[in-house]
């Protein structure tokens, strides 16, 4: 009876094998969901509309009076809000605010010079969080299995298969993990990049210049 046992592990371990390959399938696809004894069928799209996971990223431009002065008002204001810089130079900053606070930092931030150029924008993460949430609940269970088998195990042969899978299933667990982590960081903090310069006013020469458009402007067009 003892030549069989090999096989047997084997056997089990082609069917954890399997159900590993069902829970790494990709996005969208149906895939085998452990329930208890029973494995159903799921797919990622099925889950609830409510509680949607949005990313969300702005840029404003800005031409201001002083550009120090509206740097250190804006660093100031990150504080407040309760960010952190990601990255800023002279005349840009970019920062990472808690979403909830992401209209009231850029409504001030308009409040601080022209603005030149505005953009906001949403990516729904929802289903591809949900899909990674469940993958890694698969592979949760099949470790869980590989550690059963791997305590069953009475050859070196076995054992050193069954390391191997648990290897490379802990670190698709790590990947997921981290996937899941960096999604829910990205919707916890909006990402903002600020850009802004000084106004420019004309010369002497200049002056001459606007003067004589306006007049140009005014023999041609009536208001």
């Amino acid at each position: 009876m003892t030549k069989n046992k090999p096989s047997i592990y084997f056997l089990l371990l082609f069917a954890s094998i399997s159900i590993f390959s069902c829970s790494t399938a990709a996005p969208g696809t149906t895939r085998m969901m452990p329930q208890g004894d029973v494995l159903e069928f799921s797919r990622a799209s099925e889950a609830p509309t409510e509680n949607r996971m949005i990313t969300y990223s702005a840029s404003l431009e800005l031409s201001v009076k002083n550009m120090e002065e509206t740097k250190f008002l804006l660093l100031e204001q990150v504080k407040t809000s309760n960010g952190f810089i990601v990255r800023e130079s002279d005349n840009s900053i970019t920062t990472r605010i808690p979403s909830q606070n992401m209209d009231n930092f850029l409504t001030y931030s308009k409040t601080l010079g022209k603005v030149e150029n505005e953009s906001k924008t949403g990516t729904d993460i929802t289903d591809q969080y949900r899909d990674n949430l469940l993958r890694l609940e698969n592979l949760k269970t099949v470790r869980s299995r590989y550690l059963a088998l791997l305590d069953r195990a009475n050859t070196v042969t076995d054992i050193l298969a069954i390391e191997k899978e648990l290897e490379r299933v802990n670190l698709e667990i790590e990947r997921l993990e981290g996937r899941i982590q960096h999604a829910e960081q990205s919707t916890a903090y909006s990402s903002i990049t600020i850009r802004f310069w000084e106004k420019t006013k004309p010369g002497p020469l200049g002056w001459i210049f606007v003067g004589l458009y306006h007049g140009v402007r005014w023999l041609f067009v009536w208001n």
